[in-house]
């Protein structure tokens, strides 16, 4: 049995570069018997509402409040994230494309094998937490992946999301570079949370994500108490290729809905309005299928290809 213990780790000694940065801290609370949950943040530099609350948490939460292992690192990305960048500065990699990563690879292949080699093997689930980042709006929702081969199976893993009291459960299709798709190919069960961004912090969804987290990790088992388990229905969603809505052309976005709104097939989502007297007239982007919009583009201006928003359709 583990005596109750709190140790902490500097990230910077898992790159060469890594003095070129301020410390950043993996913190380790450990007590008794009970499952080992690994927390991230930061994974996008820019997406800073994890990086705050994961910080506080592990300020917070003390060796008698665990039950076995929880593991809090609140910006795995630092090379990123103290530069107020999405992607690393020491290679301008995407981190959420990189995994497993490489022992001997580039600085963000090397951070990502460190999780997936040193890290997720002893893990019994792994929580991953995201938003918008400075590019997008995001409603907060909650996804995850399991399989009969993790030890938080399927069946758990869906209760243990209802717990967090998401209004969102999404239903989306794995991509193995990314850290729950690496998880899953070992055989370790995730949860990945989104919410908010594209703009300055608002302390309400900093609250939001702090409880919902709490309540996450004492259904877990790995915290002896949190806030009470939500007991409100969630709505499923399923995300596909028919739910995207990228821009034809480059524009000036002008949305029509809001944030967590239910619309039809057809309706009119947002307005991509042209950028000069070219001839080019307003274009209107509809819906193509029923559903409720998750995501927006939190810029004006918007490159041909990039994500004016999307929606999720209802899961019967």
């Amino acid at each position: 049995m583990t005596e109750p213990r709190r140790t902490e780790r500097d990230l910077r000694d898992v790159i060469a570069q890594g003095r070129d940065f301020l410390p950043e801290t993996m913190t380790v609370i450990e007590n008794g018997e009970g499952p080992t949950v690994l927390v991230c943040g930061g994974i996008h530099g820019d997406e800073y509402e994890p990086q705050i609350v994961l910080r506080q948490v592990a300020r917070e939460i003390r060796p008698e409040m665990v039950s076995g292992r929880l593991i809090i690192i609140p910006s795995i990305n630092f090379p990123g994230a103290q530069r107020g960048q999405r992607l690393s500065t020491l290679d301008g990699a995407n981190m959420n494309r990189t995994f497993p990563g490489a022992a001997d690879g580039s600085p963000t292949e090397r951070l990502s094998h460190f999780l997936s080699q040193e890290l997720f093997p002893r893990c019994d689930l792994l929580i991953d937490l995201h938003t918008g980042g400075n590019e997008y709006r995001v409603v907060p929702l909650i996804f995850g992946f399991s399989d009969d081969r993790c030890r938080t199976g399927p069946a758990e893993l869906e209760s243990q999301m209802e717990a967090w009291g998401y209004r969102f459960i999404q239903y989306v299709e794995g991509v193995p570079s990314t850290a729950v798709g690496c998880a899953l190919a070992q055989g370790l069960a995730s949860v990945e949370t989104e919410g908010g961004s594209g703009g300055p912090i608002d302390g309400a969804e900093l609250s939001e994500l702090h409880g919902n987290l709490m309540r996450g990790l004492a259904r877990a088992g790995v915290i002896r108490s949190g806030p009470p388990a939500s007991t409100a229905e969630p709505i499923r969603v399923r995300v596909g290729p028919q739910n995207q809505y990228p821009a034809p052309r480059d524009g000036i976005v002008e949305h029509h809905v809001a944030l967590g709104d239910y619309v039809r097939k057809g309706a009119r989502l947002a307005t991509l309005h042209p950028v000069s007297d070219n001839g080019d007239e307003p274009l209107v982007i509809r819906s193509d299928v029923d559903g409720y919009v998750l995501r927006q583009n939190a810029n004006a201006f918007v490159k041909a290809g990039a994500l004016v928003g999307n929606t999720g359709s209802p899961v019967d």
